[in-house]
């Protein structure tokens, strides 16, 4: 994730759509969207920062679409088409097929990063109090006491640095493949070097869907 992505982590920019499918009615896509939320697990409950609360929701992934269509994305990867739920940004949202795995082992995964064809597939979650959905790109923003524990942090906690913002003591430290950020940002949280930390999410994006 590049410096100007951090920018925009400080700031609100625009509101992602609710897009449905080319082929799908609005009213017919919101309605399956709605059904889908309903019927849907939840994962763990965390709070991003003083902001917002989410919850992650079970069976939902995202990847990064390119330039291509959300479909078209889907199928390359050798997904459904069918298992696009919306689009966000530069990410598609889509329905992850139940596998072999138990419930109980669905629920303890749905807040890991996890990959489809070496293309990482990253955790969705729904904010209650709006109704949108967000990405868990994988990275923990922790607020440091001091910077100089960044690699040190990150190495106890099995993390990547990705940026670290010496003004204003902000680490954002990416998990690796398999990792879960929500798990990783409450073991930040009990360091007595971090004064806060929690998972990243992408909610809102500037660029059009």
């Amino acid at each position: 994730m590049t410096r100007l992505d951090r920018i925009a982590f400080l700031t609100v920019a625009g509101l992602a759509a609710l897009p449905a499918l080319a082929q799908v009615a609005p009213s017919a896509a919101a309605a399956r969207r709605a059904q889908l939320l309903s019927s849907a697990p939840r994962g763990s409950t965390f709070a991003a920062g003083t902001r917002e609360s989410y919850q992650v929701v079970v069976g939902l992934r995202a990847v990064a679409r390119g330039s291509a269509t959300p479909e078209a994305r889907l199928e390359a990867l050798g997904l459904p088409a069918s298992d696009a739920v919306e689009v966000k940004g530069p990410f598609v949202i889509f329905q992850q097929a139940a596998t072999g795995a138990t419930a109980t082992a669905r629920l303890a995964a749905a807040s890991a990063v996890t990959a489809i064809d070496r293309t990482p597939a990253y955790p969705v979650v729904l904010n209650p109090r709006t109704g949108g959905l967000g990405i868990l790109p994988g990275v923990v923003i922790a607020k440091l006491r001091d910077t100089a524990d960044a690699a040190s942090l990150a190495e106890a906690n099995g993390l990547q640095i990705d940026y670290v913002a010496q003004m204003t003591r902000y680490g954002f430290f990416r998990v690796p493949e398999g990792g879960d950020p929500v798990t990783a940002a409450a073991a930040l949280a009990k360091d007595p070097r971090v004064v806060t930390a929690y998972p990243e999410v992408r909610e809102h994006f500037a660029v059009p869907n």
